[in-house]
């Protein structure tokens, strides 16, 4: 059976839209009119449209006209052959406003004229949304001020925040009864403010003793921050209190909520709420690590606000004592600098993205803010500690912490194990509590350090060391200070580690599209130049088909003359070797225009058993040559929707597989029946049988079990292919069956019944009498003069007049000469082709009657509509068989 020779390696059309599918970007090819050629997946599901619903469509109507107004100019930047690499806001037809990234690739031809080009989208919107996201921190920082009191730094942050981050914002605190009420709401949306109004009126009372407790009693109580990425539209069983807090967010119209504590003086001041709208964007890990940086912030501004206040009191008391007044003033100082130094670490860590970028943030800014000398930034990694920034320290210092294990004793190690600062007041602490360290590691300069653990969520993820050349009291004010650095360090490298895993991610997909998309871009040029050069093929083994298609038929016709047995059989041979090499150029062609999609089905009901008994007569022939015995169980009334010709081909292409390889003398059957609600046709034989290993490969293009050195068998391993892609066209489906080699082999081939009520065939037109056809008067234009004498002597036989030309001039002047009835004009000429010959040819009033047929090497139904729309009666594919030749002869006769 069909199945041999190693393929070429190619990339598969449809294995590389799969592929396209599978990748989230969105990746198009849009043609010169600015029409989708191909689309993935992703495309279809953002418009959310059927698998195929944008292929043919232009970008206008499926981006709709705001978006295209924006993209406009870059289409024709891209058409110009300039690609083309822009960000913008765009509204869609669907989908709504998003923020993308777009790359527009050109697609050049083999000329370098641009045909289309490759369309990149990538949803940036979330990178977009960090951005604004930092700035909405830096922002909150800049609007805090520590000379207002807790409700009006509350105030602030909520207004600010219901215009940028959410749509509700609320800070609840816990009285002294255990109620929970409501000291700030605001919402974005105005004809909702009252609503907020009156349920910041209402307290969620104290939980009953076996109850659970509400979300905003958990968090009051020292809970941590709480994430509810969909809020019920209940309030869940057993919550406490008569106004449940979830309850209200859903009655204001949030989908989305998150709830973290505001801490200060070691304990829980207020709970942050912040709520979303948005169905299609609930809040997730990503917004619980904002809300909780935004938490620590009102922290800090809350603290700044109390050493305001301090400063303030302080600077009182100077008034009645002047020793007093002195040092309140510098305490007033000393937390002024903290707190400038910690704004500018704040508002430096806005804009650092990289964890790197924060320890060099923390570190110069940490120096300075604190009065240290030198200072170290370390980060776990795995079961080691790696060293992100270190100033202050020698080199061989430096190196002997980086080998150090993370279960040394050392303070950097201790912080990190139990996450609780470690406070060395002096170089005596630090030698009582690790004296290896201080005889060994500690330098001379150092007269007291601290080691603060960077926590996010309570979770040690690096520490922060600072060394002091004097001794330090680390009093109540600079301890806070200092972790106020350290927790602003850790969730900045937090939340730079999430943007350096985001960016690599988008980063390895966009190349990934990149290289996909000109992976594309080679397999759809290598599949242009495979069809051009099947169609050239075609046209060449075509050209030197004809005359001696042509020449066999005078043979034959002079042996018939004769009776000369020999002869005939001789020129019988040469017939059926000629006819083969025609049949396996059409096959190559079909395989070609099937893949491309170029096949149009010509349906019609159509009896099965009439298309058997035709394709039997087409191979009878072979049948008688190979000495096969065929076995025939056609049931009648077998009716299908179908094309004639391609179901004809179907049984011919399985009848021609099993002839061929079934050694001489074998069985062949061929059953046609109704089986299961469906036509089967089934052809089995007695042949060479399929190995298992190619059974499954049986239908692919060129694929042929191994042959001896004489192919006998012959073919090019398309058969099966083509019998597979036209049942599927008609929407069936084929099967191979074999118990192994020398087993013979069973191909079925499935077809959908036709329906009771399809409409008959149309009764077939009436052939033209081809006997007594009055002579006629032939123009012959061919340039292959050996093709033009052999139909020239043809025409001759059947009494026909032939004038002859071999290029354009020349067929325009004969025709002006002879006035011909019928011309024969090869489209393939020198210098003035065919097409051009006919127009001019119609163009004139003398010559406007006459019969004009194409003669082609090619014969595809473009080109058949091209020569029908250049003004040809007629179109016939080289070689030309006489009795093609004579059917046009009696067409042609009326019009003469």
């Amino acid at each position: 059976m069909s199945a041999g020779a190693e393929p070429s390696v190619t990339v598969e059309a449809e294995q590389l839209q799969r592929l396209l599918d599978a990748l989230p970007a969105l990746i198009s090819y849009v043609d010169s009119d600015e029409r989708y050629g191909t689309v993935n997946r992703a495309y279809e599901r953002w418009f959310d449209e059927d698998h195929g619903a944008l292929v043919g469509r232009s970008v206008r109507e499926v981006i709709g006209d705001a978006a295209y107004a924006a993209v406009k100019p870059r289409i024709a930047e891209v058409l110009a052959g300039r690609p083309q690499d822009f960000e913008s806001r765009l509204n869609y037809r669907k989908g709504g406003s998003r923020h993308v990234r777009i790359q527009y690739i050109p697609h050049l031809g083999a000329s370098g004229e641009v045909r289309g080009f490759f369309t990149l989208v990538a949803d940036i919107g979330e990178q977009k949304r960090a951005e604004e996201t930092r700035r909405f921190l830096a922002d909150a920082s800049a609007a805090l001020d520590p000379a207002q009191g807790h409700d009006a730094s509350y105030r602030r942050i909520a207004a600010l925040a219901v215009t940028s981050v959410a749509d509700l914002c609320a800070v609840h605190t816990l009285a002294p009864d255990g109620s929970v009420h409501a000291r700030i709401i605001a919402h974005a949306d105005p004809a909702k403010a009252e609503l907020a109004a009156r349920l910041a009126e209402r307290s969620c009372t104290p939980p009953r003793p076996g109850t659970p407790l509400s979300p905003l009693h958990e968090v009051l109580h020292g809970g941590p921050g709480r994430l509810f990425p969909d809020i019920p539209g209940h309030a869940p069983a057993g919550a406490a209190g008569d106004a449940d807090p979830l309850a209200a967010l859903r009655a204001l119209g949030c989908r989305s909520a998150v709830i973290v504590p505001i801490r200060g003086d070691g304990c829980v001041l207020a709970a942050l709420t912040l709520a979303c709208a948005e169905a299609d964007r609930p809040y997730g890990a990503a917004d619980l690590a904002f809300a909780e940086e935004l938490s620590q912030r009102i922290e800090v501004a809350l603290q700044r606000a109390r050493l305001y206040d301090m400063a303030r009191s302080a600077e009182s008391e100077a008034r009645r004592r002047f020793l007093a007044e002195q040092e309140a003033r510098r305490a007033a100082e000393r937390a002024a600098q903290r707190m400038a130094g910690l704004q500018r670490i704040t508002a430096a860590l806005a804009d650092a993205l990289t964890s790197e970028a924060v320890a060099q943030v923390v570190v110069d800014h940490g120096i300075a803010a604190a009065g240290a000398y030198g200072a170290a930034v370390v980060v776990t990694a795995g079961d080691e500690l790696e060293f992100l920034k270190a100033v202050g320290y020698a080199r061989e210092t430096v190196e002997r912490f980086r080998q150090m294990s993370p279960t040394a004793p050392f303070p950097l190690t201790d912080a990190l194990r139990t996450g609780a600062p470690v406070w060395l007041r002096s170089r005596e602490e630090c030698s009582a509590r690790y004296p290896d360290i201080a005889r060994t590691a500690l330098s001379a300069a150092t007269a007291s350090l601290c080691c603060l653990p960077l926590l996010v969520q309570e979770r040690p993820i690096g520490a922060l060391g600072l060394s002091f050349a004097e001794p330090r009291p680390f009093d109540r004010e600079e301890q806070e200070f200092l972790v106020a650095v350290s927790r602003q360090c850790a969730q900045a490298i937090e939340r730079a580690r999430l943007h350096e895993e985001r960016a690599a991610i988008v980063e390895r997909e966009r190349r990934v599209a990149l290289e996909n998309a000109r992976l594309y871009l080679e397999a759809h040029e290598a599949d242009r130049r495979k069809d051009e050069f099947i169609a050239m093929l075609s046209h060449e083994l075509r050209n030197p088909l004809a005359p001696i298609t042509t020449g066999l038929e005078l043979l034959q016709m002079s042996a018939d003359q004769r009776s000369d047995r020999d002869d005939r059989q001789i020129l019988a041979t040469l017939d059926r070797q000629v006819k083969t090499i025609v049949r396996l150029v059409d096959d190559l062609l079909d395989v070609s225009r099937i893949t491309r999609g170029k096949i149009e089905l010509e349906r019609e009901r159509l009896d099965l058993g009439e298309v058997v008994e035709s394709a039997i007569e087409s191979v009878r022939p072979l049948l008688l040559q190979r000495r096969h015995d065929l076995a025939l169980s056609v049931d009648p009334g077998v009716f299908v929707h179908g094309d004639r010709v391609r179901l004809e081909q179907i049984v011919v292409n399985l009848l021609n597989n099993a002839i061929k390889y079934t050694n001489p003398g074998g069985r062949i059957s061929l059953a046609c029946a109704v089986i299961g609600g469906e036509a089967r046709l089934q052809v089995t034989d007695t042949g060479v049988g399929i190995s298992a290993e190619l059974l499954a490969r049986v239908f692919e293009p060129f694929m042929q079990a191994r042959r001896t050195l004489d192919r006998s068998q012959g073919g090019l391993g398309i058969g099966l292919t083509l019998v597979k892609r036209l049942a599927e066209l008609h929407g069936g489906r084929v099967e191979a069956l074999s118990a192994g080699p020398g087993e013979g082999t069973a191909i079925s081939v499935w077809l959908p019944l036709a329906p009771a009520d399809a409409p008959a065939p149309p009764a077939p037109d009436p052939a033209p009498p081809r006997s007594g056809t009055r002579a006629l008067h032939v123009l012959l234009v061919d340039d292959n003069v050996d093709a033009a004498e052999g139909l020239r002597r043809i025409l001759q036989l059947h009494g026909h007049a032939v004038s002859m030309a071999h290029d354009g001039p020349a067929a325009l002047d004969a025709a002006r000469a002879s006035r011909p009835d019928l011309v024969l004009l090869d489209i393939g000429l020198p210098g003035m082709d065919g097409y051009e010959v006919v127009r001019r040819l119609r163009s004139e009033p003398e010559l406007r009657r006459a019969y004009i047929a194409a003669l082609s090497g090619y014969g595809q139904d473009q080109d058949r509509r091209r020569s029908r729309d250049a003004g040809f009666d007629a179109h016939l594919t080289k070689p030309v068989a006489t009795e093609q030749l004579l059917s046009l002869l009696a067409e042609a006769a009326p019009h003469g």
